[in-house]
């Protein structure tokens, strides 16, 4: 069908769009109208842009009907990393394939300006069996209504040694509804329902491995001292907001939980989102859901606890017979001496001028000495890898020694990431491995007080959680200069290079981990100004 309609498409407007790919076609039935979605390149936008009501005419000629007919122009992009991500959550939606598809093992070769070529690695014992005959296929379908580009998609054998039943190992984690990786311990919620916000369709974390402050985190268990509350007028002219509190329990802990209605938007997708928070008043004592937001610290009389912000609440079940089993703690032994990484003395590589003079140093920073650090990874999802670690010693406002390393993740480095950063493949391997170089950081930041730009949302989650796998956890006081540069300056963002400019700091390679680290300390001086 598809392929009819973009013949009389074609035909139609004497193939000048023959680039267009028809993705979809969605009825909006009380409007009693046809909504085309259709694909088009990055390298001719400026031509379909400019042609849009020709694109539109030659739509409703081929489609001969008697509706509204509205045409979306989506912009293909091939971005290897998220086509990875997607293809993942495609290959689960088959039970028998599934299990022995893995991300590392997902190969993207770009072979011209909008060619490429996909290879998946899968098990030579298996990769002739009907389910991946079949899968190859629906994954070629789903290429070819998904982006303008030229995908070619091939499965390859490989050879596995030593190799366990992994479809054994699928329905045993179904069977106790755990699921356990080197990344964390996760339970499988049953009997998923959108409630609030879009359907939750992740696995949920241990309440009692929360850690440290996180983005996106998922957990699952029953609620209890469900309330509706107002926030506290500071003055007459405050407005009042209503907010809900409530505590989820699941069989390893409990976790405060706070969801503030968000205000109707415009698009179709946030009055929707609007309309679904009615929901919330209608959650109970004893209702067994799952939640996705925001885990933040809360310190209070000298007591740090972390709570949630939510953001969608979706019902579920959560069966009575879990298996949980505390994982064994690998313990730490602090390095006597620096293994992989050995710091160096900071040397200002810009030229002393007769005309700088020497500013007084800020109250704040004296006999202080902060560990300002910064790191690059492989993405910005919680499984993606470290590869590189950035940071630098401030000792009464004076920048004196430098940590800086790449970091082997043993996996592909995307276009993506490399196009960010300038990071290669080339670059990290043969890299010390993550173990050795939070070791050697460890050493590097002990008795210090951490920094970083952003560093309470980002890189500190991303280091406790690789550390946590050694035993290594970094507890030392954070100083965000993402929060003081919210907190003292008026400035259109908050990015570092923006912040940077504003104090005319210079940084000589952005996402670089050791300039961002330098950058960022400079920052931090500059801010000291406004601590009393």
């Amino acid at each position: 069908m598809a392929k009819d309609f973009m013949a009389l498409f074609n035909d139609n407007t004497g193939y000048e769009f023959e680039y267009l790919v028809l993705k979809s076609v969605d009825a909006e039935i009380k409007s009693e109208t046809f909504v085309v979605n259709l694909l088009y390149p990055e390298g001719k936008e400026k031509h379909a842009r400019e042609n849009e009501n020709k694109i539109v005419d030659g739509v409703i000629r081929a489609l001969k009907l008697n509706a509204m007919v509205k045409v979306r122009l989506i912009k293909s992009h091939f971005d290897e990393y998220l086509f990875k991500r997607d293809l993942i959550k495609f290959s689960e939606k088959s039970p028998s394939v599934a299990p022995y598809v893995f991300f590392e093992d997902i190969r993207v070769l770009k072979t011209g300006e909008y060619e490429f070529v996909v290879e998946v690695l899968i098990d030579e014992d298996v990769i002739n069996t009907s389910p991946f005959t079949k899968y190859q296929s629906e994954v070629k379908s789903m290429l070819a209504s998904n982006y303008c580009e030229s995908v070619s998609f091939k499965l390859v054998p490989k050879k596995i040694e030593n190799k366990v039943d992994l479809l054994a190992v699928r329905e045993q984690e179904v069977a106790e509804y755990v699921y356990q990786s080197n990344d964390g311990r996760f339970i499988v919620p049953q009997n998923v329902e959108e409630f609030v916000g879009k359907i939750i369709y992740d696995r949920a974390g241990y309440v009692c491995d929360i850690n440290s402050v996180r983005e996106s985190a998922v957990f699952c268990g029953t609620v209890s001292e469900f309330a509706e509350c107002q926030t506290k007028k500071r003055t007459e002219d405050d407005i009042q907001r209503t907010f809900f509190k409530f505590t989820l329990t699941d069989p390893t802990g409990s976790l405060s939980c706070l969801f503030f209605p968000r205000r109707p938007g415009k698009t179709k997708e946030d009055k929707k989102f609007s309309k679904s928070q009615e929901n919330i008043v209608m959650l109970k004592d004893g209702k067994q859901v799952v939640v996705k937001g925001n885990i933040v610290e809360n310190s209070f009389r000298g007591t740090t606890t972390f709570d949630m912000f939510v953001r969608q609440i979706s019902l579920c079940t959560i069966p009575e017979d879990l298996v949980i089993e505390k994982p064994q703690q690998k313990k730490f032994k602090e390095n006597r001496d620096y293994g992989e990484v050995t710091p160096e003395r900071y040397v200002e590589m810009k030229q002393a001028s007769i005309f700088d003079t020497k500013t007084e140093t800020p109250n704040y920073l004296m006999g202080k000495r902060f560990c300002v650090f910064d790191i690059e990874t492989t993405g910005f999802e919680s499984y993606c890898k470290i590869i590189e670690i950035g940071a630098v010693l401030v000792e009464d406002g004076n920048i004196t020694e430098k940590f800086s390393t790449y970091v082997d993740p043993h996996e592909h480095i995307s276009e993506r990431i490399t196009e960010l950063t300038s990071i290669t493949d080339a670059d990290v391997s043969g890299a010390p491995d993550i173990e050795k170089v939070l070791g050697d950081f460890y050493k590097f930041s002990k008795g210090t007080i951490l920094a970083g730009h952003n560093a309470q949302m980002f890189d500190l989650p991303f280091v406790n959680k690789e550390g946590a796998k050694f035993g290594i956890n970094f507890k030392n006081e954070l100083v965000d200069t993402f929060l003081l540069s919210k907190k003292y300056l008026k400035i259109k963002n908050y990015k570092l290079d923006t912040v940077a400019k504003h104090f005319d700091v210079v940084n000589e390679h952005a996402h670089r981990a050791i300039y961002d680290a330098i950058t960022t300390a400079k920052v931090l001086i500059k801010l000291a100004e406004f601590i009393e």
